[in-house]
């Protein structure tokens, strides 16, 4: 009889393989320096150290670096420490429109920085219903000031460049010392126009309010008391420097500036005087301003989690 085949036991069919699923490459993030001060500072250390806790890639380098390829890379460009930028400010407008035309994103927006450089934008302002000193932009003309001061009936004046960083060409004049003082204005406002601006004793006794705003959204805000017999408050006037908590009306206040902002900025720095009341706008900073990070302990994580949203967009 023949003898019933045996059946045969099924080769198990080995399993395709599963793909990997790819591993998102950290952002890079590069921060846009300058040449005097080619580090971070101790405050953006800070921010550097988040971004990295946050898995990002960052560098840096001047702005003016004959290698930009560490901009060029980026998956975004941060405007943090380019404090030379009105010594070359054709230069730098047209660094600022290269990178955008060679599509790098930016932080502020090109655009917005650009609209920020000359400080005449403080009349587009004061035009939209915010409150800032009594001012004009001028000539580099000493009869010119002379004759504004006495149109306005001030005694005193603050005068600047329309274009500058870092308090640079920033002083007080008296209206009887137009003639003794012109040279040294003239000398550290050129090639600029000049920004002249009604002086709010106020600045003496309760400093500056800075108020930081990270995507849109209020962060922290600082303090900043000028030393006895001086009314700057730029670091290279030493002053004190103190964490601060705003009451409500002039954080909305604050908020109301950033809002008439032509673009939404990563980053912006509303600085004004509390003149009672009334918060008086002295400039919204949107190009490199110091952000006090070291006053907030929490302040560098929101910036670097506010950075990353924006590089990946």
């Amino acid at each position: 009889m023949p003898v019933p085949a045996m059946p045969v036991p099924a080769m198990p069919v080995p399993a395709s393989p599963v793909p990997a699923s790819p591993v998102p490459a950290s952002p890079v993030i590069a921060l846009a320096l300058c040449a005097d001060w080619p580090e971070p500072t101790v405050s953006e250390i800070r921010y550097v150290d988040a971004l990295r806790e946050q898995g990002a890639i960052v560098r840096w380098a001047p702005w003016t670096a004959d290698d930009q390829s560490v901009f060029r890379s980026a998956d975004l460009v941060v405007l943090r420490g380019t404090w030379d930028y009105h010594r070359r400010l054709d230069a730098y407008r047209g660094w600022l429109r290269d990178l955008a035309a060679a599509g790098v994103r930016v932080a502020n927006p090109v655009g917005l920085v650009e609209w920020n450089l000359d400080k005449a934008y403080l009349g587009e302002l004061a035009a939209g219903g915010i409150r800032t000193p009594g001012q004009a932009v001028l000539p580099l003309d000493r009869l010119a000031l002379a004759d504004l001061m006495d149109e306005r009936g001030w005694r005193e004046a603050v005068v600047k460049p329309t274009a500058g960083a870092s308090g640079h060409g920033v002083r007080l004049v008296a209206r009887e010392a137009i003639d003794a003082d012109w040279p040294e204005i003239a000398e550290s406002v050129a090639p600029h126009r000049l920004l002249v601006q009604e002086f709010i004793g106020a600045v003496r006794t309760r400093g500056q309010i800075s108020f930081i705003f990270f995507d849109g959204v209020f962060s922290h805000a600082a303090q900043l008391i000028p030393r006895q017999d001086e009314f700057r408050i730029n670091s290279a006037f030493q002053p004190e420097k103190r964490a601060y908590r705003p009451e409500p009306a002039a954080l909305t206040q604050a908020q109301n500036v950033l809002a008439l902002l032509p673009q939404r900025p990563l980053y912006a720095r509303i600085d004004g005087i509390l003149d009672g009341p009334d918060f008086v706008l002295l400039e919204a900073e949107v190009n490199e301003p110091g952000l006090f990070l070291d006053l907030d302990s929490e302040a560098p994580g929101r910036f670097a989690a506010a950075s990353l949203a924006w590089g990946a967009h």
